[in-house]
């Protein structure tokens, strides 16, 4: 591997870090907002956190259009 492979490859992982925190940042954001939403019901919270613990990122998106409490 030459030097300047080296450096790609060091870029790529930084990106992909990166980009693993934001989707992270996002699920945790979507859940907090799913557990405070007073718009939800408790059985509609549990079950859109259950889906964002075990099918996230998806969820987390489909939550953010669909259900998110937007702010005014």
């Amino acid at each position: 591997m030459t030097g300047s492979d080296a450096a790609s490859f060091g870029f790529l992982i930084i990106v992909a870090v990166l980009l693993g925190v934001a989707i992270l940042a996002f699920e945790v954001w979507m859940f907090v907002d799913a557990l405070r939403n007073p718009r939800l019901s408790d059985s509609e919270k549990l079950l859109w956190c259950l889906g964002m613990l075990f099918i996230h990122p998806f969820v987390a998106i489909v939550y953010y259009f669909v259900a998110r409490q937007p702010k005014v």
